[in-house]
């Protein structure tokens, strides 16, 4: 909106351009977050907000909730760059809503750590006391805000269409249509998945920072291609006026999560947490469906997704054989992937840190390959 005013008081088109806006989104973010994130830092250390249940530990967890500074970076950068329409503002909303639930949980582990530590309740209890809402309320509010949303995007953006590009098949040649009562369960559902997958996801430093970031790079090109009707039309991609304005938004948060990885790499001095694993998957998961490229998130998303779908595994196979022999099986050594290959690996890389650092830099290569993938199917080969 800053801009706006700038634009319309100046006459001067530069801070009309969608390129310059998104340069100087990405450049606040990493500035706002390079300067403010030590100062949180020792906030959080002075509050012992950290989830760690040994007080008197000669090696203390970093504080969690550093996604909660993140969070406000970026929506403070997004309002002051990007000009308000229904694209802009339905993400920035997802964002601020999930963020809230995963904060509330962040404090919660916080306060349950607290009480461990004074003896009111027991440190078996934990993990059961540890999230303030339960999952069933969790994702029974993640629907409820996506239904809202989703229909604030059908009432405030233009020719908003129910359609999924499908990836290697050009507009022209195949595009799944779905009814509109579909389109809001399915951008529910994306929503929700995905907010749940970057919050598995989030167990090594630094591992959740690179999928994000990568997700975030390839919707943002998608959004400053789709809403240019030259660009569109000569990729055949589907043309959205003002969806660009997430590519904003997009860089916003890519800003962010760079400056935030000169302190979560590792050693980790910050976790991200619930508030900004949560906040930033759902984010994801909507701009990805608000560009009609839903489809490929399965692609460029593949370590978001694998995380999730190897709980989702796990807890299914290990239901389903106790029920069939009474022993319950596990596909798995351990869910989410991560922990899998942390067992796995122990052996061969005995020293913890160097086997979290080769496990969190592998699926970081991963993701920056579906990237290439992803953007050489969507802008090359249809």
């Amino acid at each position: 909106m800053f801009f706006q005013w700038l634009y319309h008081s100046t006459g001067l088109e530069i801070f009309d351009g969608r390129l310059f806006r998104a340069g100087i989104a990405a450049l606040t973010s990493i500035i706002l977050v390079l300067t403010l994130m030590p100062k949180y830092i020792r906030v959080l250390q002075n509050l012992d907000a950290t989830s760690d249940l040994d007080k008197h530990s000669n090696t203390k967890s970093p504080p969690i909730m550093g996604g909660i500074l993140l969070v406000l970076v970026v929506i403070l950068v997004s309002i002051f760059t990007a000009k308000m329409n229904g694209y802009s503002i339905s993400t920035l909303v997802i964002l601020f809503l999930f963020s809230s639930v995963g904060a509330f949980d962040d404090i919660a582990k916080v306060k349950t750590k607290r009480l461990i530590q004074q003896g009111k309740i027991k440190a078996a209890n934990y993990m059961s006391k540890a999230d303030g809402l339960s999952s069933s309320l969790r994702l029974t509010l993640y629907f409820l805000f996506s239904v809202v949303v989703a229909i604030f995007c059908y009432k405030f953006i233009p020719d908003l269409r129910a359609n999924l590009t499908v990836p290697f098949f050009p507009i022209s040649v195949l595009q799944i249509q779905l009814p509109n009562w579909i389109f809001v369960g399915f951008m529910a559902f994306v929503i929700a998945a995905t907010a749940n997958g970057t919050n598995f996801t989030d167990g090594l430093d630094s591992l959740v920072s690179v999928p994000i970031l990568t997700s975030m790079v390839f919707v943002g090109l998608v959004a400053y291609v789709s809403g240019n009707f030259i660009f569109s039309t000569y990729l055949h991609v589907p043309y959205l006026p003002g969806c660009d304005e997430l590519f904003i938004i997009a860089m916003a948060i890519a800003g962010a999560l760079l400056a935030y990885l000169w302190f979560n790499s590792p050693p980790a001095e910050i976790y991200m947490g619930d508030a900004g694993s949560v906040g930033f998957g759902a984010t994801i998961g909507i701009m990805f469906i608000l560009v009609q490229a839903g489809l490929f998130l399965p692609i460029i998303g593949v370590i978001i997704i694998a995380e999730a779908f190897s709980v989702i595994f796990q807890i299914s196979w290990f239901k389903i054989t106790r029920k069939i022999t009474g022993t319950g099986q596990r596909l798995f050594l351990c869910a989410p992937l991560h922990h899998h290959y942390q067992k796995k690996w122990k052996d061969k890389y005995p020293h913890t840190p160097l086997l979290n650092s080769k496990i969190a830099w592998r699926m970081h290569l991963i993701s920056i390959f579906a990237l290439i993938i992803g953007m050489i199917i969507f802008f090359g080969i249809r």
